[in-house]
């Protein structure tokens, strides 16, 4: 087989069973994230991924003329199966022009609010000060309902005269997961290694833990897109025989990517 697959890689197949399902459901996936309906392959070719994402392999590849099933998808892919059960993920790009019966494009929904409220994995970038220093920092989370995220932080704050780098982990709380505009409670505990030229902790130069509470609003934009500001306030604990512990405070911004 020679030639590039066209993004115009199927039509939509009027069918009595276009709304059953013609693969078991995976357990604990949402319902919203399932759509059933029949489509025939009217490129050269589409190619099926062992999962969802340009990362997984390439494993199958369906020819022009073949009937097959849509049965969920998920963010921009979606898991096609084939009439003798091979099941595998196409990119939403193949699927961008799929036809309808009429000759029209069938338009596929962008992913919304809805998406947001219901995402699970997130990655993101954000920006700011720690203590009027810059800081940088990447972050991930898993969110186990609506309401409760849990996150990983990577920070490193630079300046002229100080440097610092953190580890914490957040717990993330939303009253309110369907609003565009988001407000959310963070919860945090971590550790700090100051740089020695650092004076941030009375010029200690060991490595601090620490507890933090911070505020912040997030705003979902487009698609897998999501923008966030917070400020935050540290208790950094002394490592020595001192009882004395410094409060940090920091603000920052950025974006992340859910899926």
């Amino acid at each position: 087989m020679t030639g590039e697959a066209n993004p115009s890689a199927v039509e939509v197949v009027p069918s009595k069973q276009a709304a059953e399902p013609a693969y078991a459901p995976e357990p604990g996936t949402d319902a919203e994230d399932k759509v059933f309906y029949k489509v025939r392959i009217a490129d050269p070719f589409i190619e099926l991924h062992t999962g969802p994402g340009a990362g997984y392999p390439i494993f199958y590849v369906v020819d022009r003329g073949t009937e097959v099933s849509v049965i969920r998808r998920k963010t921009d892919w979606f898991r096609i199966e084939t009439s003798d059960g091979k099941s595998g993920w196409a990119s939403r790009d193949q699927m961008r022009e799929t036809l309808l019966p009429t000759g029209d494009k069938f338009k596929l929904i962008e992913m919304g609010l809805e998406d947001f409220s219901q995402r699970k994995w997130n990655i993101g970038f954000t920006g700011g000060e720690f203590e009027s220093t810059p800081v940088f920092s990447l972050f991930t989370g898993y969110s186990f309902t609506e309401n409760l995220t849990g996150e990983f932080h990577f920070g490193k704050s630079v300046g002229d005269r100080s440097s610092a780098t953190y580890y914490k982990g957040n717990m993330v709380m939303q009253p309110f997961p369907d609003f565009k505009y988001s407000p959310y409670l963070t919860l945090g505990l971590g550790e700090i290694k100051v740089d020695p030229s650092v004076i941030l902790i009375s010029a200690n130069k060991e490595k601090n833990s620490f507890a933090q509470v911070g505020l912040g609003l997030q705003r979902y934009i487009s698609r897998s897109f999501l923008f966030r500001v917070e400020a935050n306030e540290y208790v950094i604990f002394s490592s020595g025989t001192s009882d004395n512990s410094e409060v940090i405070r920091e603000w920052k911004f950025g974006f992340a990517v859910f899926f």
